[in-house]
């Protein structure tokens, strides 16, 4: 199954998208990647999920990642009896750690929380759709304001602003959910709140222990993030703009300079990138998305980013397939409208000067480049690549299926495993003859080639040729 969208699409897999025949249309209709939000659900509902959509990408011939999003680090409260509890602009909200007969309050279940806050700070529910400020604070109550009217409901996200918690990195339950991750085929392993490098070492940690074979995103969504996005980047094999909790953590006038930002160093270092977070919310109920929403997904594109995310629309929305055809049509439009490929590596070994050849290659006018082809054992190659964000497609022969899976996130890349041999390597017309017979290559077409010495041999790449074919 081919596209000719380069900006890969991951969908959030919920009870509106769930069903093998709408897994189906989701899959034709552009979806690269699945999302397991284990926030929602229980272990059981996912395995019965990832064995479905991996069933019917077989069918179709897709090959389709899984992502496993685990909860973090991430604070929720409670209400009493799991009901909605009103505020009026201006009441005092009591807040304990626990339940107290007879006694209105809410409860957030983590006593640092306690320990930590202070008078002034603030507190913001359900993605800073409820607003309360902290007035007083003892070792078992905190007594804050609500800035608004609303309701607060039970089980929704709160953050604290500017406050740092020490929290631990991983939680019982995204324990569990790598137990269930050893029996699965899983590509990706998004770990929420990620805030330094030794959360992406424990998670790995766990993973090496359960022998879970996974790229690792860290999800950017806290100030402590930005503030160790060097280090966040330089430890984790991918990442993802998370916008909803960073967009509460940081002032909002600042999102887009941090979306720019983190996109842009993730490219430098190599790094897959997902925009993530209500990017065609109004598509949970229309079947449309706004001009607003266009506009910031088409931004995205003409950012760098490799993927685009939907959560709710697809998970939850009444329109799961047209939220993902809308996006693949916006983003394949916009991502033609790049000029010339203004990103040039500085060269560190001989892939990054075969990298910047290949740059060279595709900025020239005097030959129409219809395709690059990258040999590769891990992927490497074929991810430096990708990050030039050539407006041709990036076809990745590898022998290693799982290399195949992991470079669904990667932009413009399409990976095919090829049982070829190293003898007919060194002269790469069964693979150009394999798309001859696909009609993706004609008589006439040029193709730039990058490979090794080795196919087999990672970090071997040291070729870059033209092939007229």
């Amino acid at each position: 199954m081919t596209s000719d969208r380069l900006t890969k699409i991951v969908a959030t897999l919920g009870p509106a998208s769930d069903s093998s025949e709408t897994i189906e249309k989701l899959i034709n209709a552009g979806v690269n990647v699945f999302r397991f939000n284990t926030k929602h659900g229980t272990a059981e509902w996912h395995e019965e999920r990832i064995d479905r959509v991996q069933t019917i990408a077989t069918k179709l011939k897709a090959n389709i990642g899984i992502l496993i999003d685990l909860q973090g680090p991430e604070i929720r409260l409670i209400t009493v009896d799991k009901l909605p509890f009103p505020v009026e602009k201006g009441q005092r909200v009591m807040i304990t750690p626990s339940f107290i007969p007879n006694f209105d309050s809410i409860c957030i279940p983590h006593e640092l929380v306690f320990r930590t806050v202070k008078k002034g700070d603030r507190i913001l529910i359900d993605d800073g759709t409820i607003e309360l400020k902290i007035i007083s604070v003892k070792k078992d109550l905190i007594v804050a304001e609500s800035c608004v009217e609303g309701e607060i409901g039970h089980k929704k996200g709160v953050n604290f602003p500017g406050v740092e918690m020490n929290l631990p990195s991983l939680i019982h339950e995204d324990l569990k959910r790598l137990d269930m991750a050893m029996t699965k085929k899983v590509d990706f392993m998004a770990l929420s709140f990620s805030r330094t490098r030794k959360d992406i070492e424990l998670l790995r940690r766990e993973m090496a222990e359960r022998k879970i074979k996974a790229m690792v995103v860290a999800k950017i969504e806290s100030l402590q993030a930005l503030r160790n996005l060097d280090e966040l980047i330089e430890a984790t094999d991918a990442v993802m703009v998370a916008r909803g909790d960073l967009g509460i953590e940081v002032p909002i006038e600042q999102l887009a300079y941090w979306q720019k930002t983190i996109i842009a160093k993730c490219r430098m270092a190599n790094k897959p990138v997902i925009t993530a977070t209500q990017m065609l919310q109004s598509m949970t109920s229309s079947p449309r998305p706004t001009r607003a929403e266009a506009t910031d997904v088409a931004n995205a594109v003409l950012d760098g980013t490799d993927a685009l995310m939907l959560s709710g629309e697809t998970a939850s929305g009444k329109y799961p397939v047209k939220a993902v055809e809308e996006m693949s049509k916006i983003a394949r439009y916009n991502e033609q409208t790049y000029r010339l490929i203004d990103f040039k590596i500085e060269p560190k070994n001989e892939t990054d000067i075969i990298i910047n050849s290949t740059r060279e290659l595709l900025n020239q006018e005097l030959i129409k480049i219809k395709m690059i082809l990258v040999f590769t054992q891990s992927g490497l190659t074929a991810k430096s690549v990708s990050r030039l964000r050539p407006k041709v497609p990036v076809v990745a022969m590898t022998f290693d299926q799982k290399t195949v899976e992991e470079l669904s996130l990667s932009y413009g890349v399409r990976a095919i495993r090829t049982d070829i041999t190293e003898g007919e390597f060194k002269l790469p017309n069964p693979a150009i003859k394999s798309l001859i017979s696909s009609g993706e290559l004609v008589k006439g077409d040029t193709v730039v080639v990058i490979h090794g010495q080795s196919y087999y041999k990672e970090g071997s790449t040291n070729a870059v040729a033209l092939l007229k074919i």
